[in-house]
């Protein structure tokens, strides 16, 4: 089964639980909380909201602030950084979301030693999410530009070291990060992931030589329904998360796309 919804509630929304129904309403399965900026909610709603997804059978997830690096120079930035991601993790407790997607670090100065610097610090989160009774997996994001940590053999082997990280593979961040997407490509990737369900992200992308420079709608600087194509022919369970500029007219998009063929 692929899932698909936005990232971000819906415009209008009076509450999180509004915004279950309304990507209910929308003919979608998936909602993404952005705590990007801040890890803020209220207990009380995201517990409605809670009740709200599991009864409309729309699935949960959270995105971790922007300002985790985990490969920083400064411990004490390593150490904000730790507790952003447990931070993200206690309020998707609070949701019941089943993923916490994490952009996880940049490479700075010490390229060779970052991928020991992050799983370092994800073993630490990991010990005391578990002390907390924490049930979310992290999501370690493809990252879009060259700079950041984030590759999926990257990825890989931070999983084969750390219990509860799972990929998020973002689709536009591949294609900005090169070499450009094409279907042998995508059919390697989805069949070298054993995962019991991928989470995507996918939007159009604007991009440079460095990588990433923003996210556009779908169909700009790449072939979203090639990437629908080649997930639905993988077999894997997914759920794909719109971070276009109009993230639920397009998620709406690929859901007709999915359902219909068009």
């Amino acid at each position: 089964m692929i899932r698909i919804g936005p990232a971000g509630y819906p415009d209008g929304h009076r509450s999180p639980a509004d915004s279950v129904r309304k990507v209910r309403a929308a003919g979608l399965s998936a909602l993404e909380i952005q705590f990007v900026r801040n890890v803020r909610y209220d207990p009380s709603k995201a517990e409605h909201a809670r009740r709200e997804a599991a009864e409309s059978d729309v699935l949960l997830s959270v995105h971790a602030p922007y300002y985790v690096n985990l490969n920083s120079s400064s411990q004490e930035t390593r150490d904000k950084s730790e507790e952003w991601v447990l931070r993200a993790m206690r309020g998707a407790e609070a949701f019941g979301a089943w993923i916490v997607v994490v952009h996880a670090a940049t490479y700075g100065e010490d390229a060779r030693g970052c991928t020991a610097r992050v799983t370092g610090s994800l073993k630490r989160v990991r010990k005391i999410a578990e002390r907390e009774a924490l049930k979310a997996v992290i999501g370690l994001e493809t990252m879009g530009k060259k700079a950041a940590w984030g590759t999926v053999p990257e990825i890989l082997d931070a999983m084969g070291e750390v219990p509860g990280i799972l990929p998020v593979v973002d689709f536009a961040h591949l294609q900005a990060r090169r070499p450009p997407l094409d279907e042998r490509a995508l059919q390697a990737l989805l069949g070298s992931l054993d995962v019991p369900r991928l989470h995507c992200h996918l939007s159009g992308i604007e991009y440079t030589a460095a990588g990433e420079k923003k996210h556009l709608r779908l169909g700009q600087g790449l072939d979203h329904l090639m990437v629908l194509d080649a997930l639905a022919d993988s077999g894997l369970e997914a759920t794909v998360i719109c971070e276009s500029t109009s993230p639920l007219e397009d998620a709406q998009i690929m859901e007709r796309y999915l359902d219909q063929g068009i």
